[in-house]
């Protein structure tokens, strides 16, 4: 062999085989780099959409707290209107029971000023009275006395309140 030996012609073939195998060497890589960086996109994406579901349900959650507090305070304005209601109730029960104990009391003097007239004397005044008191009164009465009264009222009158008593004294049977 000839000892100028050259690579030169050689060099071309060598150039092309090194140049083949960076492309095989960088083609993989582009092709990863390209599915890396299309991953990395969607990874952006999603991040992106990620946080924009977080940022909505942080909203939300605000919004469910400021209703929360709001039901709270309602709650408490519907507990202190039902105790307040409870109150009047109670007032009212104690009204109704002082005004049944007057009317008791005046009815009471009623029938002790009757039982105490002439049964003529009071049977017109009875008549004047509306039914449901007059019923009242005779009811109170002592019987004896009832019947005197009873005998000196008109007798459509009579008969209304004994009708009336007769209506009272089944409806206290039931």
């Amino acid at each position: 062999m000839d000892k100028s030996f050259s690579w030169w012609p050689f060099l071309p073939l060598s150039a092309v085989i090194l140049l083949g195998i960076f492309i095989l060497l960088c083609l993989p890589q582009s092709g990863l780099a390209a599915e890396s960086s299309h991953s990395d996109q969607q990874l952006i994406r999603m991040s992106e959409i990620l946080h924009d579901k977080e940022k909505a349900l942080q909203e939300k959650e605000s919004l469910l707290r400021e209703k929360e507090r709001r039901l709270m305070v309602l709650q408490k304005e519907l507990q202190e209107k039902e105790k307040d209601i409870e109150n009047l109730r109670q007032r009212a029960e104690t009204v109704l029971a002082e005004l049944k104990a007057l009317k008791d009391e005046d009815l009471s003097r009623l029938v002790a000023v009757y039982t105490a007239m002439k049964p003529a004397a009071a049977a017109p005044l009875v008549e004047k009275l509306d039914l449901s008191y007059a019923v009242e009164v005779i009811l109170r009465m002592q019987p004896r006395k009832a019947a005197k009264l009873l005998s000196a009222i008109e007798s459509k009158r009579a008969a209304a309140i004994s009708r009336s008593i007769t209506t009272v004294s089944a409806g206290g049977n039931k």
